[in-house]
């Protein structure tokens, strides 16, 4: 895309901000919303061209992105934060700065470090958090906008209800984004701090280079 093409994007850029996802407006043509949890009620929607998915406006747009969906995480390619969509503290999106539609499409070296970071992460949630239990989700389908990501869906307590009985649209409708934000802020924070501690920038860089050099060693 041209500068100036971006620049008349960035000029046509406003918001909406509402109570209720179901109260936002029809769209106008040609463009779609971008929405958050969070804005001066419950929810606010970035209007941007119908041709923009949430993971380029993110990137493109990075000073729109609330505090609370900031990355926690982003290393080469893999980018953690809390899910923009649904205020569940501890809910977590694994997302990828490069395109895929499915998750086998992946190369095998940035799955494997997918998988890692998803367990250190856990881990985190287990030890920081006191989240003992987690669902993940993965996303694929044959929409242009979407990417292939995963979720970690926390669930409190010590059981968790069985993935085939859970409804996870209901339970995450359930919390509210103002009275959850606070907790939402700490939880991001208290990963951020975990990450540094065990410097997973470090062990997922070195990871990546054995993996390489194992590839390359193949080839030999």
């Amino acid at each position: 895309m041209t500068d100036n093409r971006m620049e008349d994007i960035k000029k046509e850029l406003q918001y909406i901000d509402v109570d209720r996802r179901e109260d936002f407006p029809p769209v106008p043509e040609g463009m779609r919303y971008i929405h958050f949890y969070g804005g001066k009620k419950n929810y606010r929607a970035y209007i941007a061209p119908e041709s923009i998915s949430r993971a380029d406006f993110m990137e493109q747009y990075p000073e729109y992105v609330p505090e609370q969906n900031r990355p926690i995480y982003e290393n080469n390619g893999i980018i953690v934060r809390a899910d923009p969509k649904f205020p569940c503290p501890g809910f977590y999106i694994f997302g990828l700065s490069k395109t895929y539609r499915a998750f086998d499409l992946l190369d095998d070296v940035t799955f494997l470090r997918y998988s890692f970071i998803l367990k250190k992460a856990k881990e985190g949630m287990r030890k920081e958090l006191g989240l003992n239990y987690a669902h993940l989700l993965s996303n694929e389908k044959s929409d242009i906008f979407v990417n292939v990501h995963f979720w970690l869906v926390p669930v409190e307590g010590t059981t968790s209800p069985d993935l085939l009985d859970f409804d996870v649209k209901g339970y995450l409708k359930s919390f509210a984004p103002k009275k959850e934000m606070n907790k939402i802020l700490e939880y991001n924070e208290k990963m951020r701090e975990y990450f540094k501690r065990i410097d997973l920038v470090k062990l997922d860089n070195e990871l990546y280079a054995k993996l390489i050099k194992r590839g390359d060693d193949k080839c030999i």
